[in-house]
């Protein structure tokens, strides 16, 4: 609320009023997510429940496809997060490195604040100065917390969804060469039983982060337009130039986590129609196995999809959303310009 009134008190600049919105979008979108996770408790827990329940009936070679799905995970997870917990650390630790530096040239202590805001206390004073920083401190690493915590737990479900249509793909495979007729027709139920739960569990991964991705993704534009439109417009300061990089880039790479899942989810669901085609045709499979094939074969050449309501979740939304900040950026310059 302090950012929205400060952004309100200083309408006519627009510098300041994009200063001040960036953090405030991020923080919407965490406040946003930590509600829709908080709402979704249950159907995310029973997720979770599902997807371990399945995994533990992969054979010790299958279990490859997971664990490298999930050292992939780790990997984009640790690296996400670095890069968001160093972006709070150059927002905390930029204006009082620039307030010092001013004292010891001028003698005079700027009182810079970290967040552009409106607060109910006088800043010019070190013990409310020392309380502002702790309060930002605070809100700053809570939203980093909150969104890096539903931001992968998203990204464990994509992996562990993907690394079982892989399982699956493995197993359609395997059951072609059975050899005693019994144990293929069983093997084959078990994977066409296995692909409908594989499905089930896409749609309600889509259900969970419906509503997260369309309010992210509808505030990331503007965020990015907003983050765009400082470093370009040469108001800021150079020592906060590598904060805002850094928050682009942070920016970037959530919008990435999703995109990336989401494209990874619809290919890997996708191709369970190749290896279904590649052994429909072999002659040891009946004739009424070969018709539950062709219905299976059918339902995998439709991806599962990941979705936001209104558009896929997949990398062509990330480029659409890059497209729109440049679009919100050339708007944002022509009434500066106009104004001044």
């Amino acid at each position: 609320m302090p950012m929205v009134i400060y952004s309100c008190q200083h309408l006519q600049e627009i510098a300041e009023v994009t200063n001040a919105m960036a953090p405030f979008m991020q923080a919407t979108i965490t406040l946003w997510k930590i509600w829709r996770v908080i709402y979704r408790r249950k159907m995310m827990a029973e997720l979770v429940e599902d997807i371990y329940s399945v995994s533990t009936k992969a054979t010790k070679q299958e279990l490859t496809h997971l664990r490298r799905e999930n050292n992939r995970e780790r990997i984009m997870n640790t690296f996400y997060y670095y890069s968001v917990f160093n972006t709070g650390v150059l927002a905390l630790i930029a204006p009082v490195l620039v307030s010092f530096i001013q004292y010891l040239r001028l003698g005079e202590f700027s009182y810079i604040v970290v967040l552009k805001a409106t607060y109910p206390i006088e800043l010019a004073r070190p013990l409310n100065y020392v309380l502002i920083w702790l309060w930002s401190a605070i809100a700053i690493y809570g939203v980093i917390y909150g969104s890096v915590s539903v931001d992968s737990l998203y990204s464990w479900y994509i992996h562990n969804l993907v690394g079982n249509f892989k399982i699956l793909q493995t197993k359609f495979v395997t059951a072609e060469l059975i050899a005693e007729v019994s144990e293929r027709r069983a093997s084959i139920y078990y994977c066409l039983g296995y692909h409908q739960r594989l499905i089930t569990m896409s749609e309600q991964l889509n259900i969970i982060y419906q509503p997260i991705v369309l309010v992210q993704f509808s505030l990331n534009a503007l965020q990015i337009c907003f983050l765009a439109y400082q470093i370009g417009s040469g108001d800021v300061a150079v020592v906060d130039l590598p904060f805002l990089f850094l928050f682009m880039t942070s920016v970037g790479i959530q919008l990435m986590i999703y995109c990336y899942g989401g494209q990874y989810l619809q290919n890997e669901s996708e191709n369970v129609a190749k290896f279904i085609s590649q052994t429909i045709n072999s002659t040891i499979w009946p004739i009424d196995l070969r018709k539950v094939l062709l219905f299976s074969m059918a339902r995998a050449q439709r991806p599962c999809k990941l979705t936001g309501i209104f558009f896929d979740v997949d990398l062509r939304l990330f480029l659409w959303v890059w497209r729109t900040a440049g679009s919100y950026v050339t708007l944002l310059r022509s009434v500066d310009q106009q104004s001044s």
